[in-house]
């Protein structure tokens, strides 16, 4: 009898026909990690801290920055090539984007309704529509970046490596971007805080992540396809 040609896609534990439609499994639950650390980003972007062991000052959100450019590198592992692992890690960028812009919405919404009590208000977080403005053209830029940075890397470095490299890349232009069009110029005097923040955020949390995940995220190999009119 002929046989049957199989991938087993671990990160789910379900085993398919390679004629059948890949799951996408892996990428939905990285897009969801995504979109949750990248609107928790918008949030915490409202207040300017003070980074651990430092004098430097960065928006709050600066932290989960680093640990969403990182996973953007994950998204390149749920596809058998670059320019397919390329897209799917574009297609996560988008749906952050559209997550993001959907909360700031929202908020928005609340801000603007009437208070059940006097002295109610929302103007703070109502204020994320231009946190969120701003981080959407700075993504566009830095995501990409690390995008076609990260996708080139793919199968010539090792993961750690290309996440390191990736995010030298991107962090300085998210950096850039986003502080000039969230604060003016004034804002670039957190720049230095911006870019140390993410690459330690890079390091302490997102470069374990993609060293953890990797291995649920590759695939075993696919047996070849035997030939048409071959006994079997």
């Amino acid at each position: 009898m002929r046989a049957e040609n199989a991938t087993v896609f671990p990160l789910v534990g379900a085993e398919r026909r390679d004629d059948d439609v890949p799951p996408d499994d892996d990428l939905a639950i990285l897009t969801g990690l995504y979109v949750a650390v990248v609107c928790s980003a918008q949030i915490g972007a409202q207040k300017i801290v003070v980074l651990p062991f430092t004098d430097l000052e960065a928006p709050g959100g600066t932290y989960a920055i680093g640990l969403a450019l990182a996973l953007i590198e994950l998204a390149h592992r749920t596809a058998p090539t670059r320019r397919e692992g390329w897209l799917h890690a574009q297609v996560m960028v988008g749906c952050g984007f559209a997550a993001s812009a959907l909360l700031a919405a929202y908020i928005a919404i609340v801000a603007e309704s009437r208070p059940a009590f006097p002295g109610q208000t929302f103007d703070d977080l109502a204020d994320t529509w231009r946190i969120v403005l701003s981080s959407l053209a700075a993504f566009l830029v830095s995501a990409t970046a690390d995008n076609a940075v990260g996708a080139w890397l793919r199968g010539r470095v090792h993961d750690a490596g290309r996440v390191v490299v990736s995010n030298a890349v991107s962090v300085p232009l998210d950096s850039f971007v986003f502080l000039a069009l969230a604060f003016g110029w004034d804002g670039l005097d957190f720049f230095e805080g911006q870019v140390v923040a993410k690459l330690a955020s890079t390091l302490v949390l997102g470069l374990p992540v993609v060293l953890a995940a990797r291995r649920l995220l590759t695939e075993s190999p696919v047996e070849p396809t035997p030939v048409p009119g071959a006994a079997s």
